[in-house]
Order: structure tokens, then sequence, then C-alpha cells
């Protein structure tokens, strides 16, 4: 999935879309040839970074103890898969695996404590990571970055995030920086009416009145219309960083950078919204649908034209019923609008979701800390598709071996339940690969419709094509954008949604961004501008 409708950084990404993330790990090709080694069988070795078969015998046993949580059900304390962690890096884990619904509640009072596990998950900064870092719970990592290979590949950008008064002290774990949401589009439907994909707002908003309006299934019936829309104007259909609402892109007549949903093209976004929905090319009674799955379902039943795509996250049964309705059915994305600027790409998301901390009681014991970090790393590896099967003996163990703990069936890794404990992954408290690149995923050769795969590959293509804007409130920490930003924005999208479906003026939006500073905004704008200053760097970054 792409940006959902929240306004603190981590919040950009849901359970979901993470699980997409690592369920993309045990998706494979199928290699019939066993491997002619178990993992173990590596000969040993004390370097740092190295992998479990190499660390499993160097030095004692080392106990740790770890906290993270699990949106299933937990592993049990004592599965086959810890055994082969323990055996494998020669420690004795401990880890407490806590139902994600419990798990922020159980993690504060863990740390009032002051009884802090060896090594903890902290799903989002905002829910007292930095606090507890300016209070000296975690370790400063700083001088570890350079000694193993999943540490290195995480851009500068991202170690700010979890940089605090100079020291980092927090391990981001990896999730796809460049893979963000785009405008998708039926283009049989384009076809049909002869028309072109659309480069601005204004001929989008054309292609949305002829979807509605001239048949373009060629049914013969009127039972079509242009965009799919849900409460709070979700999706967004960010068509470049520019016109991006939830972006500090712009900057305001003091030179201070801005939310876009105060920015001038904001206004040009929602008149187009107005536009579109006066025309009754949207879903009608969007402002009440609380969940955009069920306004979705108009585009994938062959009724709108028009929602939005990414990546990854994609599901085969929508597209399956897409197809169903209309055997003919093709989609693609459009490429980002370029803006009044000449600028022309999409936001990068945060680039990570989760933080893995060290406790700050392990500062001297080299030995624990770097026994921590062999098995870190190892569980931050990235596999290329065509490795994640057996024929790869790290992969192998990690998933806990082929015909134990996961099957391959004709070309497709089914791993073993969580609560079985039968694999390594179950028990390691970061098990999502960090790849050279985003493009290394793949992600478009994951899927088998071949109508959505030929869509994503489009996805890549832009994706790979254009540049990527770097959110500067990623990079900082700001207490106001995660507990009085989100209100303040949501006041500020219902008096747009007012406007859209006509109760108020298109010239009223011209009240909106004062409003929007008067009711807490200027302070939360001070704040990140002074955030910004003090860090240092760019606020107006593309990657």
């Amino acid at each position: 999935m792409g940006e959902i409708p929240m306004t603190t950084s981590l919040k950009k990404v849901s359970a979901f879309a993470l699980s997409a993330v690592m369920l993309s790990g045990v998706v494979a090709c199928s290699s019939t040839k066993e491997p002619e080694t178990k993992a173990s069988d590596k000969p040993a070795s004390s370097s740092p970074g190295a992998s479990p078969e190499a660390t499993g015998s160097a030095g004692k046993k080392i106990a740790i103890s770890s906290m993270t949580f699990t949106y299933g059900n937990p592993s049990p304390v004592d599965g086959q898969g810890l055994k082969m962690v323990n055996e494998k890096f020669n420690v004795d884990l401990k880890p407490s695996i806590i139902p994600y619904a419990d798990y922020q509640q159980k993690l504060a009072a863990t740390v009032a404590s002051g009884s802090i596990p060896d090594v903890v998950m902290i799903e989002d900064p905002s829910q007292g990571f930095y606090k507890w870092a300016k209070q000296g719970a975690f370790l400063d990592l700083k001088e570890y970055i350079d000694k193993y290979e999943s540490l290195k590949r995480v851009p500068k950008e991202i170690w700010d995030a979890v940089t605090v008064d100079g020291k980092i002290i927090g391990i981001p774990r990896y999730y796809p920086a460049i893979y963000n949401d785009q405008i998708m589009i039926r283009k049989d439907w384009l076809d049909n009416l002869g028309l072109k994909e659309p480069t601005n707002f204004e001929e989008l908003k054309q292609v949305a009145i002829a979807f509605t309006k001239n048949d373009p299934d060629k049914n013969g019936k009127d039972d079509t219309y242009g965009m799919v829309m849900s409460a709070n104007l979700w999706p967004y259909y960010n068509a470049s960083a520019y016109y991006t609402g939830t972006a500090w892109y712009h900057k305001n007549s003091d030179g201070q950078i801005i939310p876009g949903y105060i920015a001038p093209a904001r206004k040009e976004y929602i008149s187009f919204l107005t536009d579109v929905y006066k025309a009754g090319a949207m879903t009608k009674d969007f402002p009440v649908i609380k969940n955009v799955v069920d306004s979705a379902k108009d585009f994938w039943t062959s009724k709108a034209g028009i929602y939005r795509i990414s990546a990854r996250g994609m599901s085969e049964t929508d597209m399956k019923s897409l197809t169903d309705a209309a055997p003919g059915a093709k989609v693609i994305p459009i490429p980002p609008f370029k803006g009044a600027d000449g600028s022309q790409g999409h936001v990068a998301q945060a680039g990570y979701y989760g933080i893995t901390t060290l406790s700050a009681k392990l500062k001297g014991d080299k030995d624990k800390i770097e026994r921590i970090l062999q098995m870190l790393d190892f569980g931050r590896q990235f596999y290329a598709l065509d490795q994640r099967n057996d024929s790869n003996k790290d992969y192998d163990w990690l998933y806990g071996l082929k015909g134990q703990g996961y099957q391959i069936t004709d070309g497709k890794v089914t791993p073993s339940k969580p609560e079985e404990g039968k694999a390594p992954v179950n028990y390691l408290v970061d098990i999502v690969g960090w790849p050279k690149q985003d493009a290394d995923n793949q992600y478009s050769k994951i899927y088998i419709a071949p109508q959505l795969k030929e869509a994503i590959e489009i996805v890549e293509k832009y994706d790979g094509t254009y540049k990527h804007f770097v959110d500067p409130t990623f990079r900082v920490f700001v207490e106001s954008l995660s507990t009085k930003y989100p209100e303040i924005v949501q006041k500020h999208i219902d008096e747009e949604v007012k406007i859209v479906v006509g109760e108020r003026p298109l010239s009223d939006w011209d009240k909106l961004p004062q409003e929007f500073m008067n009711k807490g905004g200027a302070e939360i704008v001070k704040e990140v501008n002074e955030a910004i200053k003090a860090a240092g760097f760019d606020p107006l970054s593309w990657k």
C-alpha cells in the first residue's frame, strides 16, 4: 500500500503494508536442489557482520533479552526456531513477543520500570523513543554502523531520524522509500474514448467526466463514473510532491517550510475535486464512506475508472474481480504532474518503519553488543527473488529449513505459522532485509495476474525515472507533529470536504490557511522550521 491519511511520519504506513514487505521475503522460485550442508556446517568466524553460521561457536554463550511485537499470535518460548537461533549464535535468547494491541502499553511500563531488555523494537518514534533516548535509555551505536553491511546501506537521511543529541540510538527497520501511491487509470477506457493519458488536473478532470458521461465500457448503459473517493478525501490523489498535502514542500511568505495543505497548490487540487464532484464524476456519498475499501469496490468491479496504485501491497483478488467484470480491462499508472515550479516527482516515504534499540546498560560489553548486532545484521540480509528458497543456505536457515519451517509448492514459499515456532525468523527482532536500492525488491515479478504485473512494471519504471522529494519532517522529531498536528489537519480537511460537496464556496478556501495557523499551526510550523535549522540539512532535497 502507499500513503494512508495519517499525519505523523511513521503512521503513513500500515500494519498491512509492513506485512506486505515482510511477506515479499517468502515468495520464491522453487529449487529442487537440496543444500549440500546445513547452515550450521560453515566454519566459524568472529568477524563483525558475519552470518550466524560463522558466529555460533565464537566465544562464550551470552544471555540476551529482547522485546518486540507481533501482528499475529506470539511464537512459543520453547520453539525449534529459538533453539536454532541459540545454537547458531551461541546465545541464550529470552524473547518477549507481545501482541501488537498490547505492545505500546507494555513497552512504556517496561521502560518506566528501568528494566529495559537488551534489545527492544519501537514501532514509532512518537511513542516515546526520543524522550527515552534523551533520558539515556539507549546505547549510542555510531561506532558500529560501518561494521555491518545492512547498516551501511541505510541512507543518511534515515540515520538522521534516529539521531538524538548527535548519538545514533536506534537501528531503522527497512521500509521502501520510493514506492508511494501513483494515480491509476483504466487504459482500455481511455482507448475506447480516444483519450490520452492526462498530464495535469484539467486533463484528469475531463477524463473523469468522460468516464462518467461517454460510456467508456461501451455497454450502452449509464453505469460508470470517474474517480473513487471516500471520507477525508482519501485516497489522496497525490499527482506529485508539489500537490501533496502531507508533504512539507512549500514555503510561505516568511520563508518558512509549510505543509502542502495550506500552500496555494492545494487550492488547485481542491478546485479540481470540486469540479469533478459537481459533474457527478466522483463517488457520490464519499463523505460518509469511512473505509476506502468500500468505495474502491467500484473500481474493482468496473464501475469507476480512476483510483490509486503502488508497487507493493496490491491485491491479486481485486485484480481478478476487475477482469471477471471486464475481461479486457487494462490499468496503468500515469506519470507525476509537473508543478508550477517545474518539479516533477512524488514524495518519498520515511524509508523505515520501526526502530531497534539496544539498552544503554550494555555500554562497555563489546562481546554482547557485537553478538546482538551480528544477529540483527543477519536478520536484515536481503535476498533476491531467485535466492528466496532452499538453494540459499542463509535463507533456508532463517525460515526454518525447507520441509520443516516452510514448504515450496509450485514455486511459492508457504511459511509455517509464527505460533508454531518452527523458524528463526519468528524470534529475531528485525527480519526485514535491507536491499542496496529499493528497486532490488522487483515487486512486479511477485505478482501473478498479467494485467497487474504489467501495471506494476510501469509503476517501477516511473519510480525509477522521476526523483522523489525527501520530506524534512521525516528527519527531525517535533513532538507537536504527533500530539497537536493531526487534529488541526483533520479540521482543515473537514472544511475542504464542505467545499468539495458545495456546502462552502471555493473562494472560502483562501481563509483556510490562516484558520490552520490560528488553531495552533503557526506554532507547529515554527517548531518544525527551528528543528530543521538546528539539524542543518537542506529541507528541500530530492533523491
